[in-house]
């Protein structure tokens, strides 16, 4: 591990200050959430929409787009220029925020940042609709930013859709080189994996936003970003990156389809069926590998557990090739499963709601019960290392021992259509399970085993959640 730390020291870069994944975000449910629900009002009256929260943001596709990439200060000083966003007219925007800690832990100092921002592309006069963002935590006071990408549809109508995502991590491995193909595929796989769980896999691009301390190891990034992309034969579309004193893996992304998003909350009734489309955890074997690296007292108490080191490395790297690995087969099965546009969906016939079990783990089962108004009661947790998983919740290492990044796709089906679906997912290579079933219509709940307890260490997720014995 000393090479390790050496390599990202010379870039002046703390190492333990990275957070793996996407647990790099701004708390969504303390701080994001409450913020929106007050802005949104405010925003709406001044032509500023902000979209409802959701994996990946649909809207009409038309014969081509471009992508304008603007980067902004926050807070009072945000140096927003309303004539710009005019003469760009924007069909709709996605935004990273990069806020520094101090303001990411509470509601009230972060409305304080990016309210002006908002408020500054709303004297445009242009109606712009925020369709997807994410914010991420910054140590460094300077490099607090928003960093927007104006997409401008342009051509005839297509009679198909444009699904947009973004989203950026830090480091998926820090026992690897920020340039390391797995980080780069894992962060770009990351942002995909939105269009994938509704189906979208074709005409896909990718609008990469890298950063780091020095030219050099940004443009290896890059290079492997072109990498990846000739691979799975996706398309790069050239926008300015970002100067920053730690690394940023991530992208906006862009894909078509002429089927119907898999977003039919109003249809979800009892005794349909949940489905994993693999087991998820992915940053617990990562976690505990690195903390044993650091502290031998944590080598240790995992050997008492019958885990020894080179288990520990297996178990990483297979959690890494997952993670490096872009979900497109597992996004085709769903896409098979979709209505065409000028067809209506047939509960039956079609899958009705997906999401990914990426950052918050098990919490998204809570956020498709409130999204769906619908008891979801879960009669598994199959995670990739239970065991492990256990460890870093009981040591507090994690706090979320169930999360990951480019994680699983969580699928709700009818129970004639599910065995269809999941030998699909097979045929793939995946191995999906089904966990639970709708129960209920009407109260937002999720009731799960006795035993997540062992694996979730936050107070506030679990206070969410109505353990069963």
């Amino acid at each position: 591990m000393k090479e390790e730390i050496k390599r990202y020291d010379d870039l002046g870069i703390n190492l333990f200050e990275l957070p793996l994944g996407c647990s790099v975000k701004v708390d969504l449910d303390s701080v994001v959430y409450p913020t929106l629900d007050v802005l949104k009002p405010r925003l709406r009256n001044q032509g500023f929409e902000v979209s409802s929260r959701k994996d990946a943001e649909i809207i009409e596709a038309k014969e081509n787009f471009e992508v304008y990439r603007k980067f902004y200060k926050l807070g009072k000083n945000t140096d927003v220029n309303p004539e710009e966003i005019a003469k760009i007219s924007p069909t709709v925007c996605t935004v990273v925020i990069q806020a520094y800690q101090r303001y990411a832990s509470k509601p009230e100092t972060f409305k304080a940042l990016i309210e002006p921002v908002y408020k500054k592309i709303s004297e445009s006069g242009v109606k712009v609709k925020l369709g997807k963002g994410h914010s991420i935590i910054t140590t460094f006071q300077d490099e607090s930013t928003a960093i927007f990408d104006f997409i401008v549809t342009k051509g005839k109508n297509t009679n198909k859709f444009l699904a947009i995502n973004n989203d950026t991590i830090n480091i998926v491995d820090p026992t690897l080189s920020p340039e390391d193909p797995r980080q780069v595929s894992g962060a770009l796989s990351n942002a995909l994996n939105d269009l994938f769980v509704v189906g979208v896999h074709e005409e896909i691009q990718i609008a990469p936003l890298i950063g780091a301390p020095n030219e050099q190891v940004k443009e290896k990034i890059l290079k492997e970003v072109e990498k990846f992309s000739q691979r799975y034969n996706f398309k790069v579309i050239n926008v300015p990156q970002l100067f920053s004193k730690k690394i940023i893996l991530g992208a906006t992304v862009f894909g078509i389809t002429d089927k119907q998003p898999p977003l039919r909350e109003d249809l979800v009734r009892p005794r349909m069926n949940i489905v994993v489309s693999r087991p998820f955890g992915e940053l617990a074997p990562i976690t505990a590998f690195v903390s044993s690296l650091l502290d031998n007292a944590v080598a240790h108490d995992l050997e008492e557990e019958g885990i020894t080191l080179s288990d520990l490395k297996k178990a990483k790297d297979e959690a890494v090739n997952l993670i490096s690995s872009p979900n497109i087969e597992v996004a085709k099965v769903v896409s098979e499963y979709l209505p065409s546009i000028e067809h209506k969906f047939n509960e039956d016939e079609h899958i009705l709601l997906t999401t990914d079990v990426t950052g918050p783990g098990l919490y998204v089962f809570y956020e498709l019960a409130v999204r769906a108004r619908v008891t979801i009661e879960l009669t598994c947790i199959p995670l990739l290392f239970p065991k492990i998983s256990e460890f870093v919740t009981r040591e507090f290492l994690m706090p979320n021992s169930t999360a990951g990044t480019n994680g699983a796709f969580a699928i709700i089906v009818s129970e004639k259509l599910v065995e269809n679906v999941v030998n699909d997912l097979k045929l793939v290579g995946c191995k999906p399970e089904v966990v639970g079933k709708v129960s209920e219509v009407g109260k937002p709940k999720l009731i799960v085993p006795f035993e997540v307890a062992k694996y979730i260490a936050d107070p506030k997720l679990l206070s969410l959640l109505t353990l069963k014995r």
